[in-house]
């Protein structure tokens, strides 16, 4: 795509970028009324095809097209006088676009908030309103299960959000179609009411925990924290590009850093925007910034699009000092970005899964450099690619080896479950060792935490008899138990129906319910000891809007004594009372057909026992497992990240996986099997020979079933692309484009630097 030239003072063509899977731009006549009124970075609304009006992106001006004038189409209208992305932002663009395989209009779309792409304010929205109880709506639910699911989540979404919510995002997060809200509504069971749409300032601020907190002092700064302040701060007041990797253990203090660090950028008049992994850290986050900066602006999934346009606008006007998000707030408008803050920087969920698959971490530090500021990655257990940059050089790594307070690391011990087989031929959820630590702990009104990274009850249904399971009819995958609905549902495609009482096979009583996930180790929970009280946190139990802050503030204030949650649990948070952890299932990662296997076992396990030893009680950390000689688990339970590192590099190294070289991996899916699999082996065809035309050392592995080979009934093939290096990526995708578009039925998806291959 050539670049526009020209003086833009009399530009008579824009260069237009569309949120199309289009590699290319589309030059548009500006008519005489909009002279001087498209800005490049701004929105227009220009003709394509059939449609008479789509929203574009003005890329840029020039006086004249390689097409004929009368063959150009005109813009239809200009939103933006002034442009809506920077020119940093559309350099960043740029590179996503050519990096992450995806068109420039999609990378610059993905940038906005919906609210703000189509430039209306939605002052009035419907919301479904429950006519019966909470208590009936769940009755009702149950009994119209196996008529409706869709209709089921409805009513228990509904009686989980308080019995009322927008419509919009009611059908978002249940997955449902407005035909069944619609459904309900003719039954009488659900209303709809249009309602304005609260645009008070410190209400909107409030609703999304922004509502201001007390002011909390500043703690001197250990003699580590000190370094690493000094570090950052001189590249902060040299407008010096650096990244820095803060590697320090749990508890050292990162979060004290971070605040410091930023209270210099805001005293220079610039802004910092903290990116976290989970919506779960958010509440947390924007609680310890409260107390030391006033101007706050939050940006992510769970706030409504209407209060997602007023953070962004909020940004973009320079009113506030520090915006705190999960991903997309890497693409926050910051008028002088000073700083930018990764916490957490290993975590996977930085990384998009869809188009454009691009990851956070990476573009955040391309954007740092082209606004010449300095990056902090902050971990304990750093991504193997961020610790091996800092290793060569590329990175700048400073160490924080001890806890605030002097508290040791917590001991760690590893139960072997093989030896935990209850009276009646089944392995205990809570093995005699934990349940004795977490008997201890409560004994002395303390606190424990309970970490299993599957919701559900039961992972896996089957017949003890002839050996049958229960899987999905549209994925490749078995069906998870949910009691608390008395379902089995697919993970990936929402798909419920009831457990099965006899086997459809041999018609037997003899369906089993087996493996683990967070409600099962709830009821165990529940069954040893009645008289506490527990919360689980999972997916399942944190769609309410604000359910996230609740849970954890009740925690936080001692109202329930045990906490049970999937990954959202397991990072960053910080309870001073608690003094048992338990890891259920700590090998479950291991077993994937995934190089990081070992990687995110040890991460998970090393995270999760952060969370016990933070005040003057101590704590301990209980690793139940079936592997416990496992290099991961044994690196993890000894606090020894250098040791899992020094064991892992080799391996990687030899195989030629990151750090030591870049992947992509290309995905064909289509309804037709046989269909994706000639193509996927015409396409490994091409992609071999390419490599060798290369010569640059990049191989091709595949074409293979993917492990999950069927997803919403679309069979699955893949292939992994391993090179020495980006540019190789790039220059073998580039040279690949047409091949990678891929035949009628059969749809082509490439992800860069994937963090999941299933």
């Amino acid at each position: 795509m050539a670049e526009p030239s020209g003086d833009t003072a009399v530009a008579r063509i824009a260069s237009v970028a569309l949120n199309l899977p289009l590699s290319r731009t589309f030059d548009y006549l500006i008519p005489e009324a909009l002279q001087g009124r498209v800005p490049v970075g701004g929105r227009v609304r220009v003709p394509f095809g059939n449609r008479r009006q789509v929203l574009g992106y003005c890329v840029g001006l020039k006086p004249s097209s390689g097409v004929p004038e009368h063959r150009l189409k005109e813009i239809g209208r200009s939103l933006d006088a002034q442009p809506i992305f920077t020119s940093v932002m559309l350099a960043a663009a740029r590179w996503m676009a050519d990096y992450y395989q995806c068109s420039l209009g999609e990378a610059l779309h993905a940038a906005l908030p919906s609210a703000v792409r189509e430039g209306a304010r939605r002052h009035r929205a419907r919301f479904a309103l429950l006519k019966v109880s909470a208590a009936e709506a769940e009755r009702l639910a149950d009994e119209v299960f196996d008529r409706s699911p869709a209709q089921s989540k409805l009513l228990r979404a509904l009686a989980l959000m308080g019995g009322e919510a927008q419509a919009r995002e009611l059908k978002r997060i249940t997955g449902t179609s407005q035909s069944s809200l619609d459904a309900l509504k003719r039954r009488g069971l659900v209303g709809m009411e249009l309602r304005p749409v609260e645009r008070d300032a410190d209400k909107v601020l409030a609703s999304i925990g922004l509502e201001a907190q007390p002011a909390t002092s500043v703690p001197r700064l250990t003699d580590e924290q000190q370094a690493a302040y000094n570090l950052v701060t001189d590249r902060v007041k040299r407008g010096r590009f650096d990244v820095v990797l803060l590697q320090g253990i749990t508890s050292s203090g990162k979060t004290e850093v971070y605040l410091q660090c930023i209270a210099e950028v805001v005293r220079m008049g610039k802004q910092a925007v903290v990116l976290v992994p989970e919506i779960s850290l958010t509440p947390q986050t924007v609680q310890h910034f409260g107390g030391r900066f006033q101007r706050l602006a939050v940006l992510h999934s769970r706030l409504t699009e209407s209060e997602r346009r007023q953070q962004w606008d909020r940004i973009r006007r320079g009113e506030a000092d520090v915006v705190i998000g999960a991903r997309s707030a890497i693409f926050a408008p910051v008028p002088a970005l000073g700083l930018l803050v990764i916490d957490e920087e290993h975590e996977n969920s930085f990384k998009q899964e869809t188009a454009p698959r691009y990851h956070a971490r990476d573009v955040g530090i391309l954007r740092a450099e082209l606004d010449n500021a300095p990056v902090v990655l902050g971990s304990a257990t750093p991504s193997l690619e961020s610790y091996y940059n800092s290793l060569s050089g590329r990175y700048t790594r400073v160490l924080l080896t001890h806890r605030i307070g002097g508290h040791p690391l917590p001991p760690v011990e590893i139960v072997d479950m093989r030896e935990e087989w209850s009276g009646r031929g089944r392995v205990r959820p809570i093995s005699r060792r934990l349940e004795a630590c977490m008997r201890d702990s409560l004994s002395r009104r303390e606190q424990v935490i309970l970490f299993i990274n599957r919701r559900g009850f039961a992972p896996f249904v089957h017949c003890t008899r002839c050996g049958f399971v229960v899987k999905c009819p549209r994925c490749a995958i078995t069906l998870n138990f949910h009691r608390g609905i008395n379902a089995v549902a697919c993970h990936y495609c929402g798909f419920q129906q009831r457990p099965p009482a006899r086997c459809p096979e041999c018609r037997q009583e003899s369906i089993r319910f087996a493996g683990l996930g967070t409600e099962r180790v709830e009821a165990a929970v529940r069954e040893l000891f009645p008289d506490r009280a527990a919360i689980r946190m999972d997916s399942d139990t944190t769609k309410a809007r604000r359910a996230h802050q609740e849970k954890l503030a009740a925690f936080r204030t001692g109202r329930a004594a045990i906490l049970v949650g999937t990954q959202m649990i397991a990072k960053g948070l910080d309870f001073p009372n608690v003094t048992s952890v338990g890891v259920m299932n700590a090998d479950v990662a291991l077993h994937l057909p995934d190089f990081r296997s070992r990687e995110r076992t040890f991460q998970l396990i090393a995270q999760v026992a952060g969370r016990t030893g933070r005040g003057p009680a101590g704590g301990r950390v209980i690793v139940q497992t079936f592997m416990p000689l496992d290099p991961s688990i044994q690196a993890a339970a000894r606090h020894d990240y250098e040791a899992f590192a020094r064991y892992e590099l080799p391996h990687r190294r030899e195989l030629g996986y990151p750090p030591f070289g870049r992947m992509a991996r290309i995905v064909c899916r289509g309804r037709r099997l046989e269909r994706v699999e000639e193509y996927a082996a015409q396409l490994g065809t091409a992609l071999q020979k390419l490599c060798q035309e290369l010569g640059d050392g990049s191989a091709l592995l595949g074409p293979a079933p993917a492990p999950v080979a069927q997803i919403k009934g679309r069979h699955r093939a893949h292939l992994l692309l391993k090179c020495p290096d980006a540019g190789s990526v790039r220059r073998l995708l580039s040279r690949a484009r047409e091949l990678l578009k891929g035949p009628a039925g059969v749809k082509v998806v490439v992800d860069v630097d994937p963090v999941s291959m299933l």
